[in-house]
């Protein structure tokens, strides 16, 4: 099995995440719309559980590492996915099971 960087996979889970272009295009546009943030915290949650690292994601994604920060503190404050322990880092995140 060939060794895959973080960026070549976490581009393979975006088009799985988005197969349509004008998807990925909303979830890279500048606008802060309800729809964008909600396709963009769903984006961040499916990479973060993949172990990719925020700054892979903030490249991808072409915002601030800040700003996946941002979103993966939302995701674990409502409920969406759980640090193993409170300083773990992010990549060791994992979905939340109901």
């Amino acid at each position: 099995m060939p060794i895959e960087s973080a960026q070549i996979r976490a581009e393979r889970l975006l088009i799985e995440l988005c197969p349509d272009n004008a998807e990925f295009k909303k979830l890279t546009a500048k606008n802060r719309t309800e729809e964008r943030i909600d396709l963009l915290r769903q984006a961040v949650a499916v990479l973060l559980i993949n172990g990719i690292p925020t700054a892979v994601i903030a490249k991808i994604l072409k915002i601030g590492q800040g700003a996946v920060q941002y979103h993966a503190r939302w995701l674990e404050k409502n409920g969406k996915i759980v640090k193993p322990k409170r300083f773990a880092h992010w990549i060791d995140a994992e979905q939340v099971v109901i």
